[in-house]
């Protein structure tokens, strides 16, 4: 019980903050393969990590534990040849973690990626602009509807992304524009909807 409660606590309580500079805020994408039984099961292929000014700090594809049942080349942009030499999803982890600690992480729909990569930073730590209202409403599109990140791109920038399949470095480099789009008045809390806090799920 105490070990529960230690573990709840530290899941749940304020980590000390990094400033939010330049410095401190990284754009994370992750590329999905299929294992298991008709690849029913999501495991990390690639993994793209670019910094503040859009320059690529990680990419690497990776091996997943179980074996790859379903490349989903049409999506992910992942073919047999890419994994076959790929880095270990063991060792690639720990490199991820190493560029994501201490940092403010970027990205869209991050709940996806981080089930992926097996671990969640705190959720003060995370930008997921697919949550952020505010860059619904420069799109034009209904509060209600979570946007993809094609549409939120080609509807605020006029940029065409994912053409094709997709690519983790331009998928993390179009979350990174759409912050920077808002980022000003990310965590202005005179306005809830921009602030991470609101929409923090944290299961008790």
């Amino acid at each position: 019980k105490q070990w529960y409660q230690r573990r709840v606590r530290a899941r749940t309580s304020k980590p000390i903050l990094p400033p939010c500079t330049p410095d401190h805020i990284v754009s994370l994408d992750c590329e999905m393969v299929g294992c298991g039984s008709k690849g029913r099961i999501s495991a990390l292929g690639r993994c793209s990590i670019v910094n503040y000014h859009g320059e690529i700090i990680y990419d690497s594809y990776v091996k997943p534990i179980l074996p790859v049942t379903d490349y989903r080349t049409k999506w992910s942009g992942i073919k047999r040849k890419h994994l076959s030499d790929a880095i270990p999803f063991s060792e690639a982890k720990k490199l991820i973690k190493h560029h994501l600690t201490g940092k403010y992480i970027v990205g869209h729909d991050l709940k996806n990626d981080f089930s992926a990569l097996k671990f969640t930073p705190h959720p003060l730590l995370i930008k997921d602009t697919s949550k952020c209202l505010a860059l619904r409403h420069i799109a034009g599109l209904p509060e209600q509807q979570k946007p993809s990140l094609r549409t939120l791109t080609g509807q605020i920038f006029g940029k065409v992304i994912q053409s094709s399949s997709h690519c983790s470095i331009e998928d993390a480099k179009a979350a990174l524009m759409l912050y920077k789009k808002v980022e000003d008045h990310w965590d202005n809390k005179n306005n809830p909807f921009l602030n991470d806090s609101y929409w923090i799920d944290v299961k008790r």
